[in-house]
């Protein structure tokens, strides 16, 4: 009598927790919601992907096993080139009541949108408004990435005064990634996945590949469904576009900020990205994306535990 001697157990792939699953319009995603921000707190940034690492830091979780103990782990690596303020959006109860722009604006952020410099003044417009958001571009061009930025909007805290007074202060210049976050924080990390193009349902979803003489199709779901309810449910994995949706992942731990891209630049850079030439920012485990995209960052939303920096002993 034959016997099965190992079974291998596979979960299904492609998580029916997202419906639709879509690509997504665009190469980043735009957090919608902030945390309970201080006044006048940037809620977020942004920043490129850049690869992967190993380091070695000191556990000061004191509800982890290894507290107090050297972990190795793998962290990503993300650029964060200054952002530029180019203006404020005032809203009302839900739409938009009018937009403040600020002056000089890069002539790369002008090609890809077209303003009347001060068309709107913050003191009428703030009578009429009951929040504001920063319009804030990437500069990909300080690290030699590439000449065309993206434009989103960023969350602040505080009433609507002193909203209102950051974004004046703030419009037309820089901010550094050292302004809105510091070592050991927590943050929730928004970004588009991979696109793996077209793929069947074998990769797509796991599905059980079948032997050669069960059916016609090998690849592919045995049954669509009962005959008596006449369409196939969403449910059903069949092929199908793979990848490029959008996801946030929250809680991602800031091991370190680090200011002198020596200190993680490689001798021969890093694949498919190139040596880093500002500001980066090392967080704990993996990041969605590849190389080179943008990655959209908030404050923890719900964050687990306080922020408490660690000591990082070595990176390679």
């Amino acid at each position: 009598m034959a016997h099965q001697i190992t079974k291998k157990h596979n979960p299904r792939r492609g998580s029916l927790q997202y419906y639709p699953i879509v690509r997504n319009s665009r190469a980043y995603v735009n957090p919608l919601n902030y945390a309970n921000l201080n006044d006048k707190e940037i809620g977020g940034f942004a920043g490129y992907k850049v690869g992967m690492i190993h380091l070695g830091f000191i556990d000061e979780n004191k509800n982890s096993p290894t507290f107090k103990s050297e972990v190795v782990t793998a962290a990503t690596i993300i650029e964060c080139p200054p952002l530029l303020v180019c203006g404020a959006r005032f809203y009302g109860d839900s739409n938009s009541v009018g937009e403040v722009w600020g002056a000089g604006i890069h002539k790369n952020v002008l090609k890809k949108v077209k303003f009347k410099e001060n068309n709107a003044k913050s003191e009428d417009l703030k009578k009429i408004a009951k929040d504001v958001r920063l319009i804030v571009s990437t500069q990909p061009w300080l690290i030699g990435l590439k000449h065309k930025p993206e434009i989103f909007e960023l969350g602040i805290g505080g009433n609507l005064d002193s909203k209102a007074e950051l974004t004046n202060q703030l419009l037309g210049k820089q901010v550094e990634i050292n302004s809105v976050l510091r070592d050991g924080e927590l943050i929730d990390v928004a970004a588009v996945t991979k696109g793996k193009g077209f793929a069947g349902s074998v990769k797509r979803y796991g599905v059980k590949v079948y032997p050669v003489h069960a059916s016609k199709s090998r690849r592919k779901a045995g049954n669509l469904g009962a005959e008596s309810m006449a369409k196939v449910q969403f449910t059903v994995p069949q092929h199908g576009g793979l990848g490029f949706n959008s996801r946030v992942e929250y809680n991602k731990f800031i091991l370190k900020i680090v200011k002198d891209p020596a200190e993680i630049n490689r001798g021969e850079g890093y694949k498919n990205y190139g040596k880093l030439k500002a500001s980066s920012l090392v967080v704990r485990g993996s990041v969605p994306g590849s190389a080179g995209r943008l990655i959209i960052f908030r404050k923890a939303l719900r964050p687990v535990r306080k922020a408490e920096p660690v000591k990082v002993n070595f990176i390679k």
